[in-house]
């Protein structure tokens, strides 16, 4: 259920929406009607972005199945550089 608060501008211009939100990002909207909606935002960087598209969501989500198909186990070392061939 919504929470609505009656909250007024002060003489800086600014609205203080209580520390709860403290350090949070919004979009400001200004509606038609003169209406203010504050949207909640979240700022990924730009050389980040790439993690968040479509394709590496799909890529994630095969490497997940992967580790539940092959869950880890203890390895050899003496075995493994037997088998490449060298000596521990």
């Amino acid at each position: 259920m919504a929470v609505m608060e009656l909250k007024t501008v002060g003489r800086s211009g600014q609205v203080s929406l209580g520390k709860a939100l403290a350090g949070r990002h919004f979009f400001v909207e200004t509606l038609p009607s003169g209406d203010v909606l504050l949207k909640h935002a979240m700022i990924v960087p730009a050389n980040e972005q790439w993690l968040h598209t479509a394709a590496m969501k799909d890529r994630l989500a095969a490497s997940d199945a992967w580790m539940e198909a092959h869950p880890p186990k203890r390895t050899d070392l003496g075995k493994l550089a037997a088998k490449a061939g060298l000596t521990l």
